[in-house]
């Protein structure tokens, strides 16, 4: 291609270079001089820390000047960039995705300042754009051929790629938790100063792809272009210096307080993260959000997948998070592209539509503050009323409330007037003034307006003010001003009148809140009725669901709304005010439910909840945002009849419910601060706000009506429960509906169902030459928390180990099989191990790293986590620095792998899957600290090994720190050694006995794997047994298993070694399968304090007016009778006591006692009307009669104690004996495919019951027993004695009877 340029682009050169030299840099420009000028002095300094430089303190007073002025300026490059796409449609796209990425960190409830630093240089790059509107023809090609569109449309697919980048990142930054962010911001320092130089590389070429076509017009731009270039060259080279300047210099005040924490200890953050001491004070002084910890009642959170916050960090849930790498916490935000997809579609949505009312023309310069009113009636009003900037929110509905009465009276009168002058021939220009008196009054008048308005005048009264004053005063200041009027206005459905939008808030909206109130119910209750179906394998997901706190916060929260028996005759489908609101309300409910799909149901913090359910007060959204998170529930667990759930299923729900709440604690708080400030009752005011519902709140919930209603005549009143059919959407095509919509993770199969039937390798096979690995190996692996052997033995097979050190392996251990990859180099051994079985839908690896012994015959070493760069240390290899460290070092950093994970875990922010999976895969996760217990195999080694060999080969010392889970140790042997193999101990006490037990032992392990026995068979159940108990308390443990006493924790250690691995991976399974489902209540026993609780004993006496506190018992406690106290209230076993195997609902507590004193009046009645029926026919010799019946043995039952069934549909009743055997059995641990207890018509465990006490308990402790004399109490000691002669009589007379016959 030629180089040649014509004459015309040669002048056009020239005339930029003359404009270039007399330029005057502008204000921006000279701003981007101090601060690239700045940065280049930092980085030129060798003397001092960039981040510590008096050019730093230059470049941070800059950068926060820009940093305090980003959400004003960001707005402002906005609205540029818009008009200038208008001009050129092919930038479009790329200022769509711009505004989305600003747009998602504008409405975040609470930014970093590095965050916005970091947006500053993505802005900076798109300043660049505003230079095209000097650009004569962007379609004229330059001297390449090429025009600046084609350039430009090259280079914005790579520009797209780094907003997505950069808003993605910044999100993930942002959920961390505060500590972690601290212990990681090198890693993310490198990330931003990544992003930041995309950006400025970006910048780069955008200028270059302009002034390459400085020959075809464009002297003005190439002048502003050369200046900008030459101004911010520096600052472009120096991106990784103007970052650590960020990151050091604008840390938060809890980073600061970190910082300051670490700076005392030697070793740095290093020797922190070693010391579990000091990261247990790093997480005491955090300071955890309001609301994140505890709830509302002051009790601890469970951490909700994606909620991290410091104070439910644990030591080790703190080195997990700092091990993750930035790539890998971006790769687990999966749901970020969604959430950046839904905020896009919402940018280019918006449309500012300005009404243009009437023809009037307005003064802005010489006219009033009303003038800046839209609407045309407010405008009047405001106008004749004279305000200014503001007015008393009062004032202007009672207002508004004359403006409408007195406009159509008057404009009545004004017609009857110029009618009856007419009529009287009056004058004409007398005539025509009237006129243009009537035409004033039609034009103050709202256009949509119609005489049928005037139905929505009787709801602008004094009585109803309140919700239209919340309406309009929507920072509650008690003031409206010109911005809340226009935003109140402009929120009218289009076709609807201000009257008509005014009767809405002060009549319609409450209609709606208790329409939605009905409706919640009625899901309430649909969702208890679908849960009896589930299959067995999902109760525990579904029970923990019910009692979380979230379902707890939205049963306080109803329990606030006020006048509801008033609506209870309403008719939902066919009344008349609420026909004239309820194509808006729906409409309004569809749009929440479109965008809720969008981010797949996962309001992940408080920007995605903008983006769902748009700016503004709570109280407009948060009724349909609960019913439609709560039908979305629903559905859930109607798949629940025919899948096994994902253990996260339901987290999802959880954790937008949690973001919710969120955003409801930060309004009542901003309530609360008004109330105080005009010394009001906040509780008296709490109660006339929003109808009530934002009463119990922070305050524990009152006894009231609400709690007694029965959810299930609340459903009866609406009908509407399915989802409402989506709007069609351009291409005449509906949404998905609800049924259509997928599960958030795919149905898994139980581990149970997916064990193989075991190969047993050959253990009397010869071994292969020492030097090779090849052979049967056996081993143990450590956790870094735990004494021991971690989860068990391991068997470990070599099959393959060829000359360039290549191995290939397999084994197993209590998580399953397992394949093995892997190289030998010298005596380096590294391999990954990967489970065969995924663990709750997941593949597991982890990478072991080791050395071989000299001897081939050991091999010690550590594992850890395949995602993270950790390095094997050995004794003599680490520097001096590194070994003081490893003596003072606590735990290391522990992380589960997360290769191919659908979520992350609880502790990180990505996706709302992984609490129950971390709790319930136990994946290994060890200690470095700890020395590696090889049982009895060195002291076997030595005495077995020919050569005499003995272990003084290369010892593991540690780990490099924070990087690895723990040790393991393999010997060549097979598993059946040191599965017979005795103590340490005994060894050393008498070594030929402890080898003459070892023969033995593999000799009786061999024999008993060839025959059965009842002994054998029993000994095994009982160990199984005790294997699945312990591991299923450690799993109902919240967070690590750190409790245990001595006691317990030998007992474990002593249980495991003498297990094979393919028993301990079917009894994990076994444990897992009944930890699916057994449901354990999250309530503590008033009595011993036990917690959790399975199953659930509420006392009725004591929790009769308790909505919150009621009185629970273990089952230990109740079986003991035992007598409690709480507060008040004394328990006692006299009391009617309601057990329940299933989780509940809150608000079926109280109907269920209704129902239960029915059934246990009627019970007393059948036994009264056999005591009279007995007495009669005993009298005429009939002994036909008979009195209740359990409904599972056929016994009868004459008296208390007994149980009455409250679901069964006919009147039931079960005996102790009965019950007390189904306790024992727990039939339901075992149940499989869909043999869901979903039958009522006959009696089944999953039953509610309430007790009658017995006559043994009653006499035990009623008043009059103590009152007794000692004559009445010797004469029932009397009676009892005479009673047990008589028995004994009928014994001895049965007796003879029986001898007499032989």
């Amino acid at each position: 291609m030629s180089t040649a340029f014509s004459n015309a682009a040669l002048q056009e050169a020239d005339a930029a270079i003359q404009a270039i030299q007399t330029h005057q840099p502008s204000k921006a420009e000279k701003r981007l001089n101090a601060i690239g000028n700045a940065v280049s002095r930092a980085s030129g300094s060798s003397l001092v820390s960039i981040a510590q430089s008096d050019a730093a303190t230059q470049v941070l007073s800059i950068v926060k000047d820009q940093v305090s002025n980003f959400a004003q300026n960001s707005k402002v490059l906005m609205n540029v960039l818009d008009e200038l796409g208008k001009a050129h449609p092919f930038i479009q796209i790329a200022v769509s995705i711009f505004k989305a990425a600003l747009t998602l960190e504008l409405t975040r409830r609470e930014n970093d300042e590095k965050v916005i630093a970091l947006n500053l240089t993505m802005c900076d790059m798109m300043e660049t754009l505003k230079l095209l509107n000097q650009v004569v023809n962007v379609k004229e090609p330059g001297p390449d051929g090429l025009s600046i569109e084609d350039r430009l449309k090259k280079r914005l697919g790579s520009i797209i790629d780094s907003i997505k980048r950069c808003a993605k990142v910044c999100d993930s930054y942002q959920k961390r938790p505060t500590a972690v962010k601290f212990f990681t911001s090198t890693k993310w320092q490198g990330k931003f100063t990544q992003v930041a130089q995309q950006f400025a590389d970006h910048k780069a070429g955008i200028q270059f792809d302009l002034q390459i076509h400085a020959s075809i017009g464009i002297t003005t731009a190439n002048v502003t272009l050369t200046a900008m270039s030459t101004s911010f060259t520096e600052l472009n080279e120096n991106v990784s210096k103007l970052m650590e300047v960020v990151f050091e210099r604008m840390r938060t005040p809890e980073e600061r307080d970190l910082s300051a924490l670490v700076a005392k200890e030697a070793g740095g953050i290093d020797a922190v993260l070693k010391n579990d001491k000091l990261l247990e004070d790093v997480l005491a002084k955090q300071k955890a959000g309001p609301g994140k910890d505890k709830d509302e009642k002051g009790t601890k959170k469970r951490a909700v997948p994606g909620q991290t916050p410091d104070a439910v960090l644990t030591v080790t849930d703190l080195r997990k998070e700092v091990n993750k790498d930035v790539e890998q916490v971006l790769a687990d935000n999966k749901f970020f592209d969604q959430k950046f997809e839904a905020m896009k579609m919402q940018v280019d949505e918006v449309k500012v539509e300005i009404r243009h009312e009437s023809d009037r023309v307005i003064d802005t310069i010489l006219a009033g503050p009303h003038e800046r009113i839209v609407d045309r009636d407010l405008y009047h009003v405001w106008k004749e009323m004279g305000w200014k900037g503001s007015v008393k929110a009062k004032h202007l509905v009672m207002a508004l409330r004359d403006h409408f009465a007195e406009g159509s009276h008057a404009a009545l009168a004004a017609i009857r007037v110029i009618t009856q002058e007419k009529k009287d021939g009056i004058d004409p220009a007398a005539a025509a003034q009237a006129m243009e008196e009537i035409a004033d009054i039609a034009n103050r008048t709202d256009p949509h307006a119609s005489p049928g308005d005037e139905w929505a005048l009787q709801f602008i009264t004094v009585l109803r003010i309140q919700p239209l004053i919340e309406a309009l005063d929507d920072d509650v200041s008690s003031f409206v001003t010109i911005a809340e009027a226009n935003a109140f206005t402009a929120a009218r459905p289009q076709k609807w009148s201000l009257p008509h939008w005014i009767a809405y808030w002060t009549y319609g909206f409450e209609m709606t809140v208790q329409w939605y109130f009905r409706r919640i119910r009625k899901v309430t209750s649909e969702i208890a009725r679908a849960t009896v179906e589930a299959l067995p394998a999902n109760r525990k997901i579904i029970g923990d669901f019910i009692s979380s706190w979230h379902v707890r916060w939205i049963e306080d929260f109803l329990s606030g709304l006020r006048d509801v028996e008033q609506w209870d005759s309403t008719d939902w489908e066919s009344d008349v005010m609420f026909m004239k609101f309820k194509d808006y309300v729906v409409e309004n409910e569809r749009n929440i439910e479109h965008n809720l799909r969008g981010v797949n149901y996962y309001l992940d913090e408080a920007n995605t909840l903008s983006i769902v359910a748009g700016n503004g007060r709570p109280e407009k959204y948060v009724m349909p945002l609960v019913f439609i998170l709560l039908r979305r529930s629903l559905y859930i667990v109607q798949q629940a009849h025919t899948v096994t759930l994902h253990m996260g299923e339901l987290a999802v729900i959880q954790y937008s419910l949690s973001t919710l709440t969120d955003a409801i604690w930060d309004r009542v708080r901003t309530l609360q601060a008004v109330h105080k400030l005009q010394n009001l009752d906040d509780k008296e005011q709490m109660k006339k706000f929003f109808f009530g519902l934002y009463s119990f709140v922070f305050e524990e919930p009152e006894m009231s009506d609400y709690w007694k209603r029965d959810p299930d005549d609340d459903a009866n009143m609406v009908n509407d429960v399915p989802p409402i059919p989506p709007a069609p959407t351009s291409d005449g095509d509906s949404e998905l509906q609800q049924g259509d919509l997928p599960l958030f993770y795919e149905p898994t199969t139980e581990d149970i169902d997916l064990i193989v039937d075991p190969i047993f390798d050959d253990p009397t096979s010869p071994h292969p030459v020492a030097h090779f690995l090849i052979g049967h190996w056996s081993g143990s692996y450590a956790y870094d928390d735990q004494d021991g052997d971690g989860d068990g033995r391991v068997s470990f097979t070599v099959s393959y180990h060829d000359v360039n050190g290549a191995i290939i392996a397999s084994g197993t251990d209590a998580f399953g099989p397992y394949v093995v990859q892997g190289t030998l180099d010298n005596d380096r051994l590294t391999f990954v191990k990967e489970y065969l079985l995924p663990q709750y839908g997941q593949k597991v690896m982890w990478r072991y790293e080791g050395v071989v012994s000299p001897d081939s015959n050991e091999i010690r070493g550590q594992w850890g986590p395949t995602d993270v760069d950790w390095k094997l240390v050995v004794y003599g290899e680490e520097s001096e620095q590194e070994t003081g460290a490893e003596e003072a070092s606590g735990d290391v950093p522990a992380q589960q792998p997360e290769v191919g994970e659908t979520a992350t875990s609880a502790e990180g922010n990505a996706t709302p899957a992984e609490e129950n999976v971390n709790s319930a895969a136990e994946v290994p996760e060890i200690r470095a600290d700890e020395a590696e217990d090889t049982h009895s195999s060195e002291d076997a080694n030595e005495d077995h090994d020919d050569d005499g060999a003995s272990d003084t080969g290369t010892a593991v010392s540690g780990m490099t720190a924070g990087f690895t889970h723990g040790t393991f140790f393999l010997t060549r042997r097979p598993v059946e050694y040191l599965l017979s193999c005795p103590s340490d101990e005994e060894f050393t006490a008498n070594r030929p006995r402890a080898l003459w037990k070892l023969a033995l032992n593999a000799t009786l392990r061999a024999m008993q794997s060839r025959t059965l026995s009842w002994g054998r068979l029993s000994a095994r159940r009982k160990q199984r047994q005790q294997y699945v108990e312990i591991l299923l308390q450690k799993r109902r443990q919240p967070g690590p298993w750190r409790g245990q006493d001595v006691e317990e924790a030998q007992e474990w250690t002593q249980l495991i070694k003498g297990i094979h691995p393919d028993d301990l991976h079917l009894w994990r399974c076994i444990a897992t399968y009944q930890l699916r489902r057994d449901v354990i209540h999250d309530i503590v026993c008033d009595a011993c304090g036990e917690y959790p609780i399975t199953p659930r004993f509420t006392c009725m006496n004591c929790s009769e007016d308790e909505a919150y506190h009621t009185f629970d018992l273990c089952i230990k406690c109740f079986s003991a009778n035992r007598q409690a106290t709480r507060d008040n209230k004394v328990h006692s076993p006299t009391h009617n006591v309601v057990q329940y195997r299933n989780a509940k609902w809150r608000v079926y507590l109280h109907p269920y006692f209704d129902r239960a004193r029915r059934m246990l009046k009627w019970a007393e009645d059948q036994l009264q009307l056999f005591q009279a029926r007995s007495a009669v026919q005993t009298a005429v010799g009939d002994a036909n009669s008979s009195g209740l019946w359990c409904v599972m043995c056929k016994f009868s039952i004459t008296a208390p104690p007994y149980w009455c069934c409250l679901t069964c549909i006919e009147d039931s009743v079960v005996c102790y004996v009965c019950n007390e055997r189904m306790e024992r059995e727990k039939e339901w641990l075992y149940l499989r495919g869909t043999s869901a207890p979903n039958d009522t018509s006959q009696h089944n465990w999953s039953h509610t019951l309430v007790s009658a006490p017995g006559p043994e308990v009653i006499t035990a402790e009623t008043d009059q027993e103590k009152a007794m004399t000692v004559e009445e109490r010797m004469a029932r000691v009397e009676a009892k004695l005479d009673a047990t002669n008589l028995k004994l009589a009928a014994l001895e007379d049965l007796l003879r009877a029986v001898l007499a016959r032989s």
